[in-house]
């Protein structure tokens, strides 16, 4: 599955290459979006991603032209939204996930999905939106009733918690051992064993430099995402700002 899904990225870089017309994908996860770049250099075209919001998780691709600029508003996605009635009592991301899976939907159907108090909130392809509308009436034990909006609304911040700290430099043994409070040899111990991504992708490059806005994740504990890299200090070290979600 994994192979027909790179192979398909491919096709449709090829695509936009060869007639110079932009090609959308469906939604992709971050590992696939990381291949759909990948695809997108090796066939010399761009590769832009949208997810309905900034730091969506889930996005759609589009491969296109360099000269041609693409913008949100061509993405073929939507909201839908549905208020939630707590009285009758909560739902999670697993419910609503479970919820759609249980129509036999694809997930590449469905972007991100952002519940808050009062409201649950999915972005999914314009083909599908009517059709998981009126057929997605419930999760778990809350009845729900999306409806496709006119316009995105401002979506929650993520969760979680941000602190600082200073590192030796940008390496990934160094930022990772800052961010979970490791020392400099366990950090390199979980790279080496396999247990770290690095913008979703497994890494096991000790020494690989990051950049502001990598997102770290271990196995086990959590993903941090290095939000902003600051001056050096007096003994030439690096202040870093982390953000470590909930």
């Amino acid at each position: 599955m994994a192979e027909e899904k790179l192979e398909a990225l491919a096709d449709a870089a090829r695509l936009a290459a060869r007639r110079g017309i932009s090609r959308f994908t469906r939604f992709l996860d971050p590992a696939q979006a990381a291949q759909a770049m990948q695809a997108a250099r090796e066939q010399g075209v761009v590769c832009s991603l949208w997810g309905g919001y900034e730091d969506a998780e889930r996005t759609i691709a589009c491969f296109h032209p360099p000269e041609e600029a693409v913008g949100p508003e061509q993405y073929p996605l939507v909201c839908l939204r549905s208020r939630i009635q707590t009285k009758f009592g909560t739902i999670t991301h697993r419910d609503l996930l479970g919820a759609f899976m249980a129509l036999g939907l694809t997930r590449s159907c469905i972007g991100d999905m952002i519940i808050s108090d009062t409201d649950a909130c999915l972005f999914a392809t314009e083909e599908m939106a009517d059709y998981i509308a009126s057929t997605l009436i419930s999760a778990g034990r809350v009845s729900l009733s999306f409806a496709v909006l006119d316009r995105i609304p401002p979506m929650p911040e993520p969760k979680g918690t941000s602190f600082s700290g200073v590192v030796s430099s940008l390496r990934l043994d160094a930022v990772l051992a800052c961010a979970y409070r490791l020392s400099r040899n366990e950090a390199s111990e979980v790279i080496r064993a396999g247990l770290v991504k690095v913008d979703h992708l497994p890494c096991e490059r000790v020494d690989l430099t990051l950049h502001g806005g990598a997102v770290l994740s271990v196995r086990g504990r959590g993903r941090v995402r290095l939000s902003a890299v600051g001056g050096t200090t007096r003994k030439q070290r690096i202040g870093i700002t982390l953000f470590r979600y909930e």
